[in-house]
């Protein structure tokens, strides 16, 4: 009896070690468990996709697939007990007519590498598609296609990942069974909630036709790529650069409205969107010419005469021949005058003709209420005759090539 007692009670000691056992594996499953040997006790991690790996290796810590913070997308999806999976359980969406096409598991994880745990078989996916920060993996899809059964297999690895939190999105392109074990990343970092979100600068954006303006998109997390559509390009038209997706500029094409929306590219196809209202242009009415003389137009046409005032009150003098045109444009930089007050008169002269202007002069009087201030005349080429006077200003330019202008500046000064 004594015998009998001894052995229950080690019993009952094994039992109460493989309860509580069983409850530090699921506690630690949430929390990740740290490995502490590598495969096989190699000196090196060793492991590969395709090996059955128990417990994750030196320098890796792994999170079972009852995680919080995996979101399962889709209504197939269901917990299946195995004695062979990670923690005897294992995620599962079996084989069905169509609805487990695109049947989807997400999370975000902070670190530079990732290995996936899932189980092999001969009705399992040969193609699930894994996107990290919004983009398709190199070595994307993998399959979980065996000829025989195996469970706790690594059947993807990733390392080499910038430092930082990623976003992970794995989804079934089959009809076949997909399935998640376990997800081992690096020892001292974290699995956490998948939380994508994408909004844009700016709600509504107006536009003139030929205008452009800036659109930006902000995601979270921040590496999220973004595709860009118009609802109208014959209303509006963007650009985007093709190295990193992001939108240059909105331009306005034709009076509308249209809508651009960004959508998130990691297969989570969140999107938000800017209603952009172009109006037509319209050209501004040009302000009309002054019919006194704070802007004079002559075109002076030399044909051998002395001198040629067809328009206006600035006189072109040639003193030597020439066979040109030459333009004069006289221009006030005020628009409106009181006494007292100081204004300049520029006077561009410019050959729009062939051939050269001989030894012209030009001769400018003052209008009535103008003195010129004789000493402040200014010219790019010549000399300011000496019989100017705040009355009358002469300048002596001298030759104009063809497409050559000179440029004279008169100070004035407003008088009762």
């Amino acid at each position: 009896m004594k015998n009998y007692f001894k052995k229950f009670s080690i019993m009952f000691v094994m039992v109460l070690m493989l309860v509580l056992g069983w409850s530090i594996s699921a506690f630690a499953a949430d929390d990740g468990v740290v490995g502490t040997s590598n495969l096989n006790n190699a000196a090196e991690n060793s492991a590969k996709v395709g090996n059955v790996l128990k417990l994750p290796e030196v320098g890796w810590k792994r999170y079972d697939d009852t995680n919080k913070n995996i979101k399962y997308d889709g209504t197939l999806w269901t917990t299946v007990g195995y004695s062979d999976n990670y923690t005897g359980a294992t995620h599962v969406v079996y084989r069905t007519t169509n609805s487990n096409i695109n049947s989807s598991y997400k999370f975000n994880f902070s670190g530079t590498k990732l290995r996936i745990l899932t189980d092999y078989n001969i009705d399992h996916s040969n193609s699930e598609k894994i996107i990290i920060d919004g983009k398709v993996c190199n070595n994307s899809p993998y399959s979980t296609y065996s000829s025989r059964l195996s469970r706790c297999v690594i059947g993807f690895e990733i390392t080499g990942l910038a430092e930082g939190i990623h976003s992970v999105v794995v989804t079934n392109q089959t009809l076949d069974v997909m399935t998640l074990d376990a997800v081992d990343i690096g020892s001292n970092e974290q699995l956490l909630p998948y939380n994508e979100s994408i909004t844009l600068d700016k709600s509504t954006m107006n536009l003139i036709e030929g205008d452009s303006g800036q659109l930006t998109a902000i995601t979270t997390p921040s590496s999220v790529g973004v595709t860009w559509t118009v609802s109208d390009p014959s209303i509006a038209t963007i650009e985007v650069d093709p190295t990193n997706g992001k939108l240059i500029k909105v331009n306005g094409i034709k009076e509308g409205t249209c809508t651009i929306t960004a959508t998130t590219a990691d297969g989570s196809n969140l999107s938000a969107s800017c209603i952009i209202n172009v109006t037509r242009k319209t050209e501004p009415t040009p302000y009309p010419q002054p019919t006194d003389t704070d802007y004079i137009t002559n075109i002076a046409h030399a044909k051998g005469t002395n001198t040629n005032n067809p328009g206006g009150e600035v006189t072109i003098i040639f003193h030597g021949t020439a066979d040109t045109i030459l333009s004069i444009v006289k221009t006030a930089d005020v628009k409106d005058v009181w006494i007292g007050d100081n204004f300049t008169y520029t006077l561009v002269i410019t050959n729009t003709g062939t051939k050269t202007a001989k030894a012209v002069a030009v001769n400018d009087p003052a209008p009535n209420h103008i003195n010129f201030n004789v000493s402040g005349v200014t010219t790019t080429q010549g000399k300011v005759d000496s019989s100017s006077s705040s009355k009358n200003i002469i300048v002596n330019v001298g030759d104009i090539l063809p497409g050559e202008t000179v440029t004279i500046k008169i100070p004035s000064t407003v008088i009762a």
